[in-house]
């Protein structure tokens, strides 16, 4: 053949591997594609997916509603004049956006707005089906084996066809049908502000508002929706008041109740094992390892705070000051702390602040018998070794956090891959885990509370009623 033949020959080889590289790419991608099924991802609410997104994305679609969501309380007082402290945390904003679910091509989520839940497509962005209940839903429908289940203010569990929206059953736990007024809305006066977590045959759900009245922690089978067969219950629970998604461990239920201390539950039977000390809010998360990571017990902090508790044991471990926002991948935690992204290596930090505790508790033991054998040779050598030894681990502590990077306060956080999604107020970022270098950026519709990333896409959802599709 002549050059040109061959060249030409040459260039169409090159096109049809560039066509197959790129198919590929896409297979793989495909492969690797994972759904959101549930609020903030699983059951522990960890807000970690193992989907790698591509590291550049472009919006193809945004849902608009005409108001913005109505949220079940108002934000948190302007100051607390007993203690004189500003910019105090909101103890109970688990509703300050349409957060959604995502299972294949569909994207769902509960509105605040309209009393309903919706499904639009996730890849032109209009709507699929509408389904309305009697008042506002609060979180997205948990989705498993092709049905939705969710909780509205009107004191109803739901469970609905995935793809239909018929509905399949609803359950109450209490005859009583008082209802009050909120935010414009009629209420039960035991709406159901937890969502509804699916762990194997069973649905958990809790109904409760009022800590004067009776609440109700609920297993119901997931298949007929009634409180029957093994591990089912209606439990009567007094003086609480059970709001924010629930975790789960294997045997454990964990429920926030905003102003008060997150209590945990027996999950086979219902009965209460405790609450968690230090704790408050209804941001929660819970590690691999049963640590629940929560918000401070009060208002009255000064600076945004992150508590960390053994949730077997339920003692406290550590508290991180200037931070309210926190991503666990394993053995690493991504944080924000004033104005810096922070990567830490958990466990060495972890462990070296145990050992730390332990020591400073030795040492303050024979601090108290020197006050009584000032002269004691052998006590004044073992607390000096014992300050050397804090010293050393005071030392070593930096070393755990293994990049810091200038971010504004996040105000949504979670992870595909090996990427960090930050919504921020009027912008969503994406950073590399491994180096925290920024990697992509957009501008959205409002302050980035929900993220979510499923099946191809990053979904962002802001206080002003926007769902941002980015692909």
């Amino acid at each position: 053949p002549s050059t040109t033949e061959s060249n030409e020959s040459q260039s169409q080889g090159m096109r049809m591997r560039g066509k197959l590289s790129a198919l590929f790419l896409i297979a793989a991608l495909h492969l690797h594609a994972e759904d959101w099924p549930t609020y903030r991802h699983d059951n522990r609410r960890s807000g970690v997916s193992s989907e790698q997104l591509p590291a550049q994305l472009s919006e193809t679609w945004t849902y608009k509603s005409e108001t913005p969501p109505q949220t079940a309380w108002s934000g948190p007082a302007k100051w607390d004049a007993y203690s004189g402290n500003k910019d105090l945390q909101s103890m109970r904003n688990f509703d300050p956006a349409f957060f959604v679910t995502s299972v294949g091509r569909d994207v769902y989520f509960g509105s605040s707005v309209d009393n309903a839940v919706h499904c639009i497509d996730g890849e032109t962005g209009k709507e699929k089906w509408v389904f309305f209940t009697d008042s506002a839903v609060r979180f997205p429908p948990t989705a498993a084996n092709g049905r939705l289940y969710f909780g509205s203010d009107d004191g109803y569990a739901y469970c609905i066809d995935a793809k239909t929206a018929d509905e399949i059953w609803r359950f109450r736990p209490i005859a009583d049908k008082r209802h009050t007024p909120s935010n414009g809305k009629l209420i039960s006066l035991w709406p159901c502000r937890t969502g509804v977590l699916v762990q194997g045959r069973l649905a958990f759900f809790a109904a409760s508002m009022l800590p004067w009245e009776a609440s109700y922690l609920c297993a119901v089978d997931a298949i007929s929706g009634k409180p029957e067969g093994t591990g089912s219950f209606v439990a009567k629970q007094n003086e609480v008041t059970l709001q924010g998604a629930l975790l789960a461990s294997s045997d454990s239920l964990y429920v926030p109740q905003g102003r008060s201390a997150p209590i945990v539950f027996d999950k086979a039977t219902g009965k209460r094992r405790g609450s968690i000390p230090n704790a408050g809010g209804t941001y929660c998360l819970l590690t691999e390892e049963d640590q629940l990571i929560s918000g401070p017990k009060n208002q009255k902090e000064k600076n945004q705070v992150l508590q960390v508790a053994d949730g077997t044991k339920r003692n406290h471990l550590l508290t991180f000051q200037g931070t309210n926002r926190m991503l666990v991948n394993k053995s690493f935690a991504y944080l924000h702390q004033g104005e810096s992204l922070t990567a830490l290596d958990r466990v060495s930090y972890t462990a070296l602040q145990a050992e730390k505790r332990q020591l400073l508790g030795k040492q303050a033991a024979i601090s108290k018998q020197l006050k009584n054998r000032k002269n004691d040779q052998s006590l004044k050598t073992m607390h000096a070794e014992l300050g050397k030894k804090i010293q050393e681990i005071n030392t070593r502590l930096p070393q755990c956090f293994k990049w810091k990077i200038r971010c504004e306060h996040p105000i949504g956080f979670a992870m595909g891959g090996n990427t960090l999604y930050v919504g921020g107020n009027g912008m969503v970022m994406a950073y590399n885990a491994s180096n925290g270098e920024k990697q992509w950026s957009a501008k959205i519709d409002g302050k980035g509370y929900g993220l979510a990333i499923s099946n191809g896409r990053l979904t962002v959802s802001t206080d002003k009623g926007r769902i941002h599709c980015f692909r």
